[in-house]
């Protein structure tokens, strides 16, 4: 009981730390929108979610953070403009990559990230 309670503590101090860093770097409170730039080249994902509790809130919170950090040790998506959401566990790339090769590692990368329940690859490349 009291291990499922820290882990849920730490659930929503997770969630509510992402929530104010996005909040401070895009300039505003909702967590509907996401938008990345890079030179010519822009993302922005509007998307309403439906949680029906903080913890659900948080679960998609941690695969996003995930799915980041593991297209980031990848370096699939270095210097290239991909945005990423998740709504109860199905992840959403979108964005500019190099090349159709890299869009499908990028996506499979998602996918193995565990917790994903399924993968929306709408990443295009130039």
């Amino acid at each position: 009981m009291r291990t499922n309670l820290v882990k849920a503590s730490l659930a929503i101090f997770a969630v509510g730390s992402l929530m104010g860093l996005l909040a401070v770097s895009a300039g505003a409170e909702s967590d509907s929108s996401n938008s990345v730039s890079h030179e010519h080249d822009s993302v922005n994902v509007a998307a309403e979610h439906h949680y029906n509790s903080p913890a659900e809130r948080a679960n998609d919170a941690l695969l996003i953070t995930e799915v980041k950090s593991a297209l980031a040790d990848d370096g699939v998506t270095d210097n290239h403009v991909v945005a990423v959401d998740c709504d109860h566990g199905k992840i959403l790339l979108s964005g500019v990559v190099k090349s159709a090769a890299d869009a499908k590692h990028a996506g499979d990368i998602a996918a193995a990230a565990q917790g994903v329940t399924g993968v929306k690859n709408q990443l295009t490349w130039r």
